[in-house]
C-alpha cells in the first residue's frame, strides 16, 4: 500500500507536496495545547517543554520547508573536466528512495518522529512511523493529524509497538531507516539495515560535554549549563553530562551550580521545571550514579543519597564508572576542572559519544578554536541545546552518537538518492575512446596523460597556463562564435483525466510552423505519461528569448497529432498562455512568453478534442 502510494506521491512537484505539509503545519497549530497535553501525560515532562520542544521546533521545520525544499531539490548543473568531457553537461537530480521507516523516541516523541516524517514526505517519499510504545496518545495523535489534512490513503502509516514491531518492519525491506534512539538499539537496527543493503540515518544519544573557560559570563554558564543537564530530567539527547571547568573559577563555578539547583521547581505540575524520572527510568539513573559513588565519586548534590530521580551533580568520577562509559539517560551531571585549553579538549573528545556541545567563553577566537577541536557533530557558543532548534543547520553525531544528518538542505538530501545525468553532444556519430581502439589512439592518449599530469615544476605550471592565456587573447576575436547563455524553462501540464501514452511537446521561436510543424520547432521531445499523475513537469535550457510551446497528449503512440478530417483535432492539446478557443490553431502571438537569463515557469492545460 505504501509503494503504490509513494509512486503517485513522487509524481507531484515539491512545491504540490509543500501545500499538503502546510495544511499539517496549520493543523498543528491549531491543536497545540491539546497535542502538548497529550506529549506531555505520555512523557511526564513539563507542559511548556512539549509545546516548545515537541510542537515549536516541528512547526518551524515545516515552514522552512514550505519556503526552501522546491529550491533545495532541484536539478542543478554539474561541472566537468573539458579535457576529458568536451561537448557534455552533467546534472544530479534528487529523487526520492521510495517507502522510509522512521523509528522515534520516547523522550521528544512528536517532534522526533514528525521532523523526519515531513522530510521524508517532502523529498517524495512514503512513510512508515514507528512511534515509541510509551507514547501511544502521541502516536494517535500523529496519525489524526496526517488524516486530517487528507494525505493520499497508505502514504503515511503510524503504529507504535514494542520491538518485535520494530523487527517486522525492518525485516519487511524499506526503502531507507531514520532511527532515533539509544546506541545499543541503534547498532542492532545498523546490523540488521546492513543485511538487506539498506541506507540508514542513526540518531543516537550523546554524552555531551561542556567547556567552561575563566573568561565566561559565569552567571549565564551556571543557568544555561543548569537548563542543559536538567532539562526534561536529562532526557535529552543533546543534554549536557560532563561539565569541564578551568580550575581558577572551579569552586566559585561549582557554589553557584549548587546553588542554582537547589531552586529548581521539582514536581508534577504544568509549570514545574523538572518532572521526576519514571520508575523504569529511576531504576538505570540510580545504579549508574551509585556505581560512581562506590568508586570514589563525590556528591555535591543532593545532600544525601536518597536521589528519588531529583538532579544529581558529582565530581572526582572515575574514567571507568558507567556514568561516563555508558549511555545515560538521567539528571545527573559531573563536573570536573582543568588547567589549560589543549587540557580541556582531551577529556572532551575522551568519550566515544559525540553528539553535540558548548563553550563558554568571552574570547571569540578560542571558542571558535576550541568548538572545532571538539569531536562531536555540533557546538554551541555560549548556549546549549538550541543548535538543535535551527530547521536550516544539520544536524546529527559522531562516534557512538550515530551517523548521518538531518534539518536543513543537508535533511532534504539525505532523504533523497542523487541521479547524475549526462547530456552529450549527438553532431559526431562516435567517439575517440569508442571502436574501434588502435594503437595510435593509444599513443596520443598516452602522451596527453603524461602531459597533463606527469610534468611538475615550471613546465606544468605553462601547460596550465598557456591555454588560458592563448583563450584570452582569442575571446574578443571568437565571441560572436560563444553559445549563448542558457536559461532554465520549467513547463507544468495539466493533463486530461484519462491521460496515457507520450506527452509530446514542440518549442518554437518564432510563428514559423506554430503550432503542430515538427520539423520548424525549436526543440521537441516524448515524455511517458505516468498513469498515477494528472500533472506532469518538463524542464529544458533555452537561450533567452521569446517563445510558445504546443502540447500533445499521443494516445495511440504514433507521435504525431491525430486530426479529423477538417482539421480539429482528434487528441488532447494545449498551448502556452492557455489561449482562449478559436477556430482553427492558436497563433504563436497569443501564446508567446518571454524567457529572461534568470529562467521562467509556465503551465499549460490540456483540454480534450474530437
Amino acid at each position: 500500500m505504501a509503494r503504490i502510494a509513494q509512486t503517485a506521491w513522487a509524481d507531484l512537484s515539491v512545491q504540490q507536496r509543500c501545500t499538503y505539509l502546510a495544511k499539517l503545519r496549520r493543523e498543528i497549530a491549531q491543536r497545540c495545547d491539546t497535542i502538548s497535553a497529550v506529549i506531555a501525560r505520555d512523557t511526564n515532562k513539563p507542559t511548556i517543554d512539549a509545546l516548545a520542544g515537541d510542537v515549536l521546533v516541528t512547526l518551524e521545520q515545516i515552514r522552512a520547508y514550505e519556503r526552501h525544499a522546491a529550491k533545495i531539490l532541484r536539478p542543478r548543473r554539474i561541472r566537468r573536466p573539458l579535457f576529458l568531457l568536451y561537448g557534455t553537461r552533467f546534472e544530479k537530480h534528487y529523487e526520492p528512495h521510495g517507502v522510509v521507516l522512521v523509528c522515534g523516541p520516547s523522550n521528544y516523541p512528536f517532534q522526533l518522529s514528525v521532523v523526519p516524517m515531513i522530510t521524508a514526505l517532502a523529498a517524495g517519499n512514503a512513510v512508515i512511523v514507528k512511534c515509541s510504545e510509551r507514547a501511544p496518545e502521541t502516536a494517535v495523535q500523529i496519525e489524526e493529524l496526517c488524516a486530517r489534512v487528507d494525505l493520499p490513503h497508505g502514504l503515511v502509516q503510524v503504529v507504535h509497538g514494542g520491538p518485535e514491531e520494530a523487527e517486522a518492519l525492518l525485516d519487511a525491506k524499506p526503502d531507507f531507516i531514520f532511527f532515533t534512539g539509544s546506541s545499543e538499539h541503534g547498532q542492532q537496527v545498523a546490523k540488521r539495515a546492513a543485511c538487506h543493503l539498506i541506507p540508514t540515518v542513526l540518531e543516537l544519544g550523546g554524552k555531551d560535554a561542556s567547556v567552561v573557560f575563566e573568561d565566561c559570563n559565569l552567571q549565564r554558564a551556571v543557568e544555561g549549563i543548569t537548563y542543559g543537564a536538567y532539562s526534561n530530567a536529562g532526557r535529552v539527547c543533546v543534554a549536557v553530562k560532563r561539565v569541564y571547568v578551568q580550575e581558577t573559577i572551579f569552586d566559585t563555578f561549582l557554589t553557584k551550580l549548587k546553588a542554582r539547583i537547589a531552586e529548581l521547581r521539582v514536581g508534577e505540575k504544568p509549570d514545574a521545571d523538572f518532572c521526576p524520572l519514571s520508575s523504569r527510568a529511576l531504576s538505570l539513573h540510580t545504579a549508574q550514579v551509585h556505581d560512581a559513588l562506590d568508586r570514589g565519586a563525590v556528591l555535591c548534590f543532593p545532600r544525601e543519597e536518597n536521589l528519588a530521580g531529583g538532579p544529581v551533580l558529582l565530581t572526582d568520577v572515575p574514567a571507568d564508572a558507567r556514568l561516563l562509559t555508558e549511555e545515560s539517560f538521567g539528571p545527573a551531571l559531573i563536573v570536573t576542572r582543568f588547567r589549560e585549553e589543549a587540557e580541556a579538549i582531551a577529556m572532551a573528545n575522551a568519550s566515544p559519544f559525540a553528539l553535540s556541545s558548548s563553550v563558554w567563553s568571552r574570547n571569540s577566537a578560542r571558542a571558535r578554536r576550541v568548538a572545532k577541536q571538539i569531536a562531536a557533530g555540533s557546538c554551541a557558543i555560549n548556549d546549549v541545546i538550541r543548535v538543535i532548534a535551527n530547521p536550516y543547520a544539520p544536524f546529527g553525531g559522531n562516534g557512538r552518537s550515530g551517523y548521518g544528518r538531518y534539518h536543513g538542505p543537508e535533511g532534504l538530501r539525505t532523504f533523497s538518492r542523487i541521479k547524475t545525468v549526462m547530456h552529450a553532444s549527438d553532431r559526431s556519430a562516435t567517439q575517440i575512446n569508442w571502436f574501434p581502439f588502435s594503437s595510435r589512439t593509444r599513443t596520443q592518449l598516452s602522451q596527453l596523460i603524461r602531459i597533463r599530469h606527469g610534468m611538475g615544476g615550471v613546465f606544468a605550471y605553462l601547460v596550465r597556463v598557456l591555454p588560458c592565456l592563448l583563450i584570452a587573447v582569442l575571446l574578443p576575436f571568437v565571441a560572436t562564435a560563444q553559445p549563448q547563455h542558457e536559461s532554465r524553462l520549467n513547463v507544468d501540464v495539466h493533463l486530461t483525466p484519462d491521460a496515457h501514452g507520450d506527452l509530446v511537446y514542440l518549442v518554437f521561436a518564432s510563428g514559423d510552423g506554430f503550432p503542430g510543424e515538427k520539423a520548424k520547432a525549436f526543440r521537441h521531445g516524448f515524455v511517458p505519461i505516468s498513469g498515477h499523475s494528472n500533472q506532469m513537469r518538463f524542464e529544458m535550457d533555452l537561450p533567452p528569448g521569446t517563445y510558445a510551446v504546443s502540447v500533445y497528449e499521443d494516445l495511440n503512440g504514433n507521435h504525431k497529432l491525430d486530426h479529423n478530417i477538417i482539421g480539429i483535432p482528434r487528441e488532447p492539446v494545449g498551448a502556452s498562455n492557455n489561449p482562449k478557443g478559436r477556430f482553427g490553431p492558436p497563433r504563436f502571438a497569443d501564446c508567446a512568453f518571454e524567457l529572461g537569463r534568470t529562467g521562467a515557469s509556465i503551465t499549460i492545460n490540456i483540454v480534450k478534442g474530437l
